[in-house]
């Protein structure tokens, strides 16, 4: 089995950008996974599964994903918003399916700087949030790292990506995951 690290941040943040302009390593988006095993509409596989099934679905392409023999990056959101709930992005029996994890990475931005990727991020629907709400799913989001963190027992890199300098970001992203897979 390769080593793994996580990649994770709030929705708009530009986690998704800032790993495509990386090279050299595999990078698995466990959503687009999910969407690519399922056939259904990422956005939509927790509404079209029982909480059961999806439970049991995850599982199975987590356990197909930890089975890869390569370095990779998994590329996940650490929560979803729905309505006024957030859903973990990424669960603890999430965090159990997987071995050799080396890392968190948590792709952070200001409240600003996320709506304004929201507002011109075309493929995808999202609903019309404020500052306030973008503040809280950040807060509730990095809670959710931080558990992640601990329960792993792996570092936690907290990666700040301002507006206009995703070359920045993207070179602490690199700088981060050469250190966690040096590590041993």
């Amino acid at each position: 089995m390769g080593k793994k690290i996580i990649v994770t941040g709030t929705p708009g943040s530009g986690k998704t950008a800032i790993l495509s302009l990386l090279k050299g390593i595999n990078i698995i988006s466990l959503g687009t996974e999910l969407q690519r095993k399922s056939g259904v509409e990422r956005d939509k596989i927790r509404s079209t599964m029982s909480y059961k099934d999806a439970k049991a679905f995850r599982k199975n392409v987590l356990r197909e994903i930890d089975s890869i023999k390569e370095d990779i990056i998994i590329d996940t959101h650490t929560s979803i918003k729905s309505g006024d709930r957030y859903i973990a992005g990424f669960t603890k029996e999430d965090t159990a399916s997987l071995h050799d994890v080396k890392g968190i990475v948590y792709i952070d931005a200001t409240a600003d700087d996320i709506l304004a990727r929201r507002a011109a991020d075309k493929s995808r629907r999202r609903n019309n949030e404020t500052k306030q709400e973008i503040k809280e799913q950040r807060g509730v989001n990095i809670s959710l790292a931080t558990f992640y963190m601990q329960e792993l027992g792996v570092p936690l890199y907290i990666i700040k990506n301002k507006q206009g300098k995703i070359e920045d970001a993207k070179e602490d992203v690199e700088k981060a995951i050469k250190t966690m897979l040096a590590n041993e």
